[in-house]
This record gives structure tokens, sequence and C-alpha cells, in this order.
């Protein structure tokens, strides 16, 4: 099965709406003041979090998107299908390079510290794929 751009947008904003409820999501967005960019495709997702609570999900252009707080991944639909709708596994998350032609955007440091932000994301957006 394989999704277009608009399903998987949707499937992120759904989670986006449900994950102030998600204690692991919670703990890892603390005290993050900045954004997280999701590039799918054409379509641009923008996560935004004020003293570590997520403030809103939108489509969206880039704001200055490589000011400290920012980071995101920019990837094709494909990349985003193989990624979301195949089994879970621990190395497919583990950094960098992790499903085909991914790229990281924004600030490295903001990166390495809220990357478990993004990790979550991805894990109840599969969820809510299946």
């Amino acid at each position: 099965m394989n999704v277009d751009a608009e399903a998987l947008a949707r499937a992120f904003e759904r989670v986006g709406a449900k994950c102030r409820g998600d204690a692991q999501f919670v703990q890892a967005t603390k005290f993050w003041n900045g954004t997280l960019r999701l590039g799918i495709g054409q379509t641009v997702l923008l996560f935004r979090f004020d003293e570590g609570e997520l403030q809103s999900v939108s489509e969206g252009d880039d704001d200055p998107f490589d000011e400290p707080g920012n980071f995101g991944f920019d990837a094709s639909i494909q990349a985003w299908n193989k990624l979301l709708l195949r089994s879970p596994d621990s190395q497919q998350l583990a950094g960098p390079g992790w499903s085909g032609d991914v790229v990281r955007t924004g600030d490295r440091d903001t990166y390495w510290r809220y990357y478990p932000v993004l990790r979550r994301l991805i894990e109840l957006a599969s969820q809510e794929l299946k």
C-alpha cells in the first residue's frame, strides 16, 4: 500500500492533534522553542513549539529555517511511504540516511537535541496509517 502526499500530511496532522496527550512526545519536546519542518514531496508541514508545548500544525512555507530551534526533514513521497508503512525497525530510525532520499534541514544542534520528537511523530503517524 502507498499513500499520496495529501494522505501523509493528514495523518501527521491527526497525530499532531493527539500528541499533546502522549507522555513520550511531551517529555521529548520539553523546553523546545522552535519548529519541526516535514517536507513531504512538495507539501510542507510545520509543527511549532513554544516552551515545549505544541502550538500548531499547519501547512506552510519555510520560516527563516536555519535559525536555532528549527530542524526538519525533506523526503519524497516514496521515502515517507517506505518509512511509515513498513514494520518498525530500530535501525530504520537510527539517524541520517534512514530511508532513501531524506535530507535533514535546519539547525544541527536542534536536530541532535530534539530528534526523539521526530522519531515519536513517525511512530505515531505509522500507527495512524495502518
